[in-house]
C-alpha cells in the first residue's frame, strides 16, 4: 500500500529570466515527462535540481518527487537514500500545497518521506525497518492538516499499515491492538477496512461478545489533553486496549453515557463481533 500517489507541485514557480533556463523550467519539464510516463527523463530533471540548486525553493519538492519516481520504478534502495535526505533536511513541513479543502494543505515532507521509506523496506521484506519508519511517521514526523477528515483518513491508513506490518512479523495481537482504536466510525472517514481486517484477525478467539458487552457496561468518561486543550471522551477497555468513542458536534448535547452505550451497540463493529459468535 503506497502512502503517496501524486507528485508534489508548488502553487507558483520562480520567475524565469529571458533566455536563461531556471530550476522552474527543469521542474516543469520533469512534471511533463512524468505525465507522459517517461519516468527516467522526469527523474533526471528532478535530480538535476537536487544536485545543482540545493538552496532553491523547489529543492524539497524535487527531492520528494525523485524519491517517489524511484519507488515507482521499484528502485527501493535508491528511493530510501533520496527520502533519507528529506529527513535530514530543514524543509518546511507546512509548505502550502493548495490542495482541496478536504485534504491536507501542507507538504508534510518528512511525514511522507518516513512513510515511503517504510514502504520501501516493506517491499524489501525488512519488516522491522518498515515498522521503525512507520512509527517515525506517526510520532516524530506526525501528519499535519487543518481538516478533521484528513486526520481521520490518516489515522485509519496508519492503523491498517501497522496491522499489515505486524502480521508480517508474526504478531497478530499487535495488529489487533493498532486497529481497535479506530473501530467506531467518526463520521469523517470510512473505517470499513478496519472492521474487515479485525474480523479476520479475531476469528477463533472466544467469548468476544461477552467481553465486549461487559466493556460497554463499564464505559467511563476520561479527560485527554491535546495541543488544543483538554477534552473528554467516553472509553471502554476491550482486549487490553482503551477505545475512545468519537465526539460528533451534531449530537453534542446527546453525548452522554447512556447514548454512547447505545451507539456502541448499534455500531458496525459491535454487529461484526456479534455475528462472529454465530
Amino acid at each position: 500500500m503506497k502512502t503517496r500517489l501524486t507528485l508534489l507541485l508548488l502553487l507558483s514557480f520562480s520567475v524565469v529570466a529571458f533566455g536563461q533556463k531556471m530550476p522552474s523550467d527543469y521542474f516543469q519539464e520533469a512534471h511533463d515527462y512524468f505525465e507522459e510516463d517517461q519516468l527516467d527523463k522526469a527523474l533526471a530533471c528532478y535530480l538535476y535540481i537536487v544536485e545543482n540548486y540545493p538552496r532553491n525553493e523547489l529543492y524539497p519538492s524535487a527531492l520528494n518527487n525523485a524519491g517517489y519516481i524511484c519507488l515507482l520504478q521499484k528502485k527501493y534502495k535508491k528511493a530510501i537514500k533520496v527520502f533519507t535526505l528529506i529527513l535530514n533536511g530543514d524543509q518546511d513541513e507546512r509548505e502550502p500545497l493548495g490542495e482541496d479543502i478536504m485534504a491536507s494543505p501542507y507538504a508534510n515532507y518528512c511525514h511522507w518521506a518516513a512513510c515511503q521509506i517504510s514502504d520501501c523496506y516493506y517491499e524489501l521484506r525488512r519488516y522491522d525497518s518498515a515498522l521503525h519508519y512507520l512509527a517515525l511517521s506517526d510520532t516524530v514526523y506526525p501528519f499535519l492538516s487543518d481538516c478533521g477528515n484528513a486526520y481521520a483518513e490518516n489515522d485509519i491508513r496508519t492503523a491498517l499499515r501497522y496491522a499489515e506490518i505486524y502480521q508480517k512479523l508474526g504478531q497478530p495481537d499487535k495488529a489487533i491492538e493498532k486497529l481497535l482504536p479506530e473501530v467506531f466510525n467518526t463520521g469523517l472517514a470510512d473505517n470499513s477496512k478496519i472492521i474487515d481486517e479485525l474480523k479476520k484477525l479475531l476469528n477463533g478467539k472466544r467469548e468476544l461478545l461477552e467481553k465486549l458487552d461487559k466493556a460497554i457496561d463499564n464505559v467511563y468518561l476520561k479527560t485527554f489533553t491535546s495541543s488544543y486543550g483538554d477534552y473528554e471522551r467516553y472509553c471502554i477497555q476491550w482486549l487490553g486496549v482503551e477505545i475512545r468513542y468519537p465526539f460528533r458536534p451534531f449530537n453534542s448535547t446527546d453525548y452522554n453515557k447512556e447514548n454512547v452505550m447505545k451507539w456502541m451497540r448499534d455500531s458496525e463493529f459491535y454487529k461484526m463481533v456479534a455475528n462472529m459468535k454465530r
